[in-house]
């Protein structure tokens, strides 16, 4: 079981050295540093939850409330930091799926 254990680790340390996982980092760390842009995912993040909560508590959601969270996404829409980010996370769970594709197909192999 330990050779197991090292291969994961061996395979994570590739995962981390790969180039899409460099370039999700790099995007997040510019939207880590970027104000601007991590009060945008704040704001949404709090209007979000706001909404779910009335939604859980069966109690109605004003139009307000729906404009505002359009509002917001339409400024994290146009925000290049925040579309960069969004562009590498979904290459690097395209590549995280095609990993966990590949270790089901030999999974699928020994039945």
């Amino acid at each position: 079981m330990e050779q197991l254990i090292e291969s994961a680790r061996q395979l994570g340390r590739k995962i981390a050295a790969h180039e899409r996982t460099v370039l999700l980092n790099k995007a997040q760390k510019a939207v880590n540093e970027d104000s601007e842009a991590g009060g945008l995912i704040e704001e949404y993040q709090q209007q979000a939850e706001k909404i779910r909560k009335l939604e859980q508590e069966q109690k109605p959601i004003e139009v307000e409330d729906k404009h505002k969270l359009k509002e917001i996404e339409q400024k994290i829409s146009i925000n290049d930091k925040l579309k960069e980010l969004t562009r590498r996370q979904v290459d690097f769970v395209e590549m995280m799926q095609k990993v966990k594709q590949a270790i089901d197909n030999q999974l699928q192999v020994m039945d």
